[in-house]
């Protein structure tokens, strides 16, 4: 038996998770080069929403979903960035493709701002774009 993915709160029905994949890479998304695989993933796609931050979406195999906005992947600072939640633009996108979610427990905030690591401890804060 597969347990829930813990990251998030967001799901749809595990047989939609397929066909997520094309309404993603109509809207820009694309599978990155390189990427950490979860347990239960079955796809990962990114789309630049600046030249300094990627939206992030997983899907996982029990149906659950992961969106998160992170620095890209074509800075060296993307492998100590934290990445934040980016749940709003994914809930409006399977809105207006009428796929059905389901909400456990509330969307957490999505981030505002990711924090762009520099020398000798010290961070950048980024602004996170509103989509709308």
């Amino acid at each position: 038996m597969m347990t829930s993915h813990t990251r998030n709160a967001v799901s749809v029905y595990p047989a939609l998770i397929p066909s997520l994949v094309p309404i993603l890479r109509r809207t820009g998304f694309a599978e990155p080069f390189f990427q950490e695989w979860r347990v239960g993933q079955r796809f990962g796609l990114s789309k630049p929403l600046t030249n300094l931050l990627d939206w992030h979406v997983r899907g996982f195999a029990d149906g659950t979903l992961d969106s998160e906005v992170e620095i890209s992947r074509g800075l060296l600072q993307h492998l100590a960035g934290r990445p934040g939640s980016y749940y709003s633009p994914l809930l409006r996108m399977l809105r207006s493709h009428h796929i059905p979610f389901r909400v456990r427990g509330g969307v957490p905030l999505d981030a505002t701002h990711i924090y762009l690591p520099e020398l000798f401890g010290h961070s950048v804060p980024i602004q996170v774009p509103r989509l709308g």
